[in-house]
């Protein structure tokens, strides 16, 4: 359960006296995790291009690492005024957000204010985030689906682990893999059976994110629920937990939801 971490904090033994029990320990260091915002839509043939990219390195970093979603968004996830299934309108308000022309192009961490990176540029950029910063925060997560209401939910505890106090907004977004949907490709076809991954659904929380902050130590609960779209597949989904603020994502972390 997520509220074991609790346990990890302090040390207890019918040895040690009462005034003694309640002992803080520093908080573990935590893995850099690196947040691509792939903004994408199925109209655009160049798109496939920055989906292997992403493909390979993930593969190379691990999927809990490197953590892509993909935002249906923009010119080229509509079609003579018409919407692709997989766009959104929160999608639509993340692309005017960033200032966002060409596709497909991402934002690495949401560095140096979310500025636009080509898919070529986005190893750059990850490695970047892992060399040069550390964790600032970590999370403990449960993410449940309920058969019976058709809704998840999600408890959250975000743990600091900076030296100086983090403050920032923490972001809950409901993705989901393995969508068979229609693409354009490269070479000007139309693949019908494309297996679209990571695929952004919804802003679980306000678009925006919530107001947290936090001292090293400090833990801050807090809980979320949505209603599933009955189109959406339970299986396939993953909640993507992130805190960010002036200077970029801080940490980032993907979850599957559970089923029950």
């Amino acid at each position: 359960m997520i509220f074991a971490f609790a346990a990890l904090l302090f040390v207890a033994c019918d040895e040690v006296s009462v005034n003694n029990r309640l002992t803080y320990v520093e908080p573990p260091e935590v893995g850099r995790a690196v947040l691509i915002e792939d903004y994408t839509g199925q109209y655009c043939v160049n798109c496939p291009r920055a989906t292997e990219e992403i493909e390979r390195l993930v593969e190379e970093y691990g999927d809990s690492v490197v953590i892509p979603v993909a935002i249906h968004s923009g010119p080229f996830s509509k079609q003579k005024g018409v919407a692709s299934p997989l766009h959104t309108e929160v999608g639509d308000q993340y692309f005017a957000r960033w200032n966002l022309s060409a596709q497909p192009v991402g934002l690495v961490d949401r560095l140096f204010g979310g500025m636009a990176f080509a898919y070529t540029d986005w190893a750059g950029g990850v490695n970047y985030e892992l060399t040069s910063s550390k964790a600032a925060v970590s999370f403990l997560i449960d993410a449940d689906y309920e058969s019976d209401t058709g809704s998840a939910s999600f408890d959250v505890q975000t743990i600091g682990l900076d030296s100086v106090q983090v403050s920032g907004k923490l972001q809950v977004w409901l993705v989901e893999d393995s969508i068979d949907s229609f693409q354009y490709m490269p070479d000007g076809s139309v693949t019908e059976h494309y297996n679209h991954m990571h695929v952004f659904r919804a802003s679980v929380n306000d678009p925006w994110g919530d107001d947290v902050t936090l001292n090293r130590g400090e833990v801050v609960a807090k809980n979320y629920d949505i209603i599933m779209d009955p189109q959406w597949v339970p299986e396939h989904c993953s909640v993507v937990i992130f805190l960010y603020d002036e200077n970029g994502v801080r940490q980032v972390q993907k979850k599957k939801l559970i089923i029950n």
